[in-house]
């Protein structure tokens, strides 16, 4: 039994030390110029550009006035961004590739992976090429470039994430619209001046929301064009309270033509304005989905459209995709607004 003990210590042992040479041989025998991927100080980067082999590409920069920005055109997601700095702050090298696997790995790089750029201010600080995931998907190949002489390497390296097992070449991507910011509007509620609704299948529900002057509101039929009676103020005051922060699902600037003008000359299921206080506006239109799974009505007849997401029309530009869930509670019925459906005496 002790024996056994014994034995079973010495194999601990040995792991340990196969580990610490393996360990020691990746960061400290190969030299800085072949691993040296991770960049520490993301808070000076500036900007970053991403390449693929199928000629996408995107910049994303740093704005001087906070945030970060797309193509010089949109502003960048909060998330996407954050994700990225962490990814380049603490890429790890997992492994050497084998010898015998080299040129394989690094012809597949030459004709599948995404060129890296990272600056600070002016300046090329690093530049890899990010490849595909190795066979059992817990790491990434990559090569990494002299930024000066832009000079490949002449190994690449499994990496990864230390402590993590995810694949990272989704990070890096090269559509300008995954980098995109997917607000849809957000207002402060003292500055609304007006939310206007149209429902164009129970145009009786439609309404208008005014605030002339802060806290000051009134609630306008749509039906008649005239005022709603007897309004609970604290209803409209949650109502406006909703319209900060509102997000969209995706972008659908990829939809063929035809598909997105059959969408647009169809009926809206309904429509949405909304205004600030110097006179600015958002213009949404709100198409139905064709359902992605049978759904039945209270009539036990199939749904014509998901009752999930929507098509969305924003400012006569943006073609997106919207969910209930988000803009449930932005489309009430009229009576939303009213005094007696609330509970409260009039």
């Amino acid at each position: 039994m002790k024996k056994n003990q014994i034995a079973f210590f010495i194999l601990l042992v040995l792991a340990g030390v196969t580990f610490l040479l393996l360990k020691r041989n990746t960061s400290t025998t190969v030299p800085t110029e072949l691993r040296d991927f991770a960049y520490s100080d993301t808070a000076s980067i500036t900007k970053i550009f991403l390449a693929d082999k199928a000629g996408h590409q995107v910049m994303l920069e740093r704005n001087p006035a906070g945030g970060w920005t797309v193509d010089k055109k949109w502003k960048a997601r909060n998330d996407g961004i954050y994700n990225l700095f962490f990814v380049i702050k603490n890429l790890s090298i997992k492994s050497m590739v084998g010898v015998q696997a080299q040129e394989t790995v690094i012809k597949q790089l030459a004709s599948g992976s995404t060129k890296i750029e990272i600056y600070k201010g002016d300046k090329l600080v690093r530049m890899f090429y990010v490849g595909g995931a190795t066979p059992d998907d817990e790491g990434t190949y990559m090569l990494l470039a002299n930024p000066e002489t832009k000079q490949n390497s002449s190994r690449p390296f499994v990496m990864c994430i230390e402590g993590q097992t995810r694949y990272l070449t989704p990070v890096f991507v090269t559509n300008a619209n995954d980098w995109r910011d997917r607000t849809a509007f957000s207002y402060f509620p003292p500055d609304i001046r007006s939310v206007k609704v149209e429902y164009m299948r129970t145009r009786g529900n439609s309404f208008e929301v005014l605030q002339p002057s802060p806290n000051k509101f009134e609630v306008h039929s749509l039906k008649n064009n005239s005022n709603y009676p007897n309004i609970d103020t604290l209803a409209v005051k949650q109502y406006l309270s909703y319209f900060q922060g509102v997000g969209f699902e995706t972008f659908l600037n990829d939809m063929k033509p035809f598909r997105k003008d059959s969408i647009l000359n169809s009926l809206p299921l309904f429509t949405m304005t909304i205004k600030d206080k110097n006179d600015r506006s958002t213009f949404l239109k709100f198409y139905g989905m064709e359902p992605h799974r049978e759904e039945l009505d209270a009539n036990g007849k199939p749904e014509i459209f998901d009752l999930d997401r929507m098509y969305t029309l924003i400012n006569n530009s943006e073609f997106v995709v919207t969910q209930f869930y988000v803009f449930g509670k932005l489309t009430p019925d009229i009576e939303y607004f009213a005094r007696q459906a609330r509970g409260v005496k009039k």
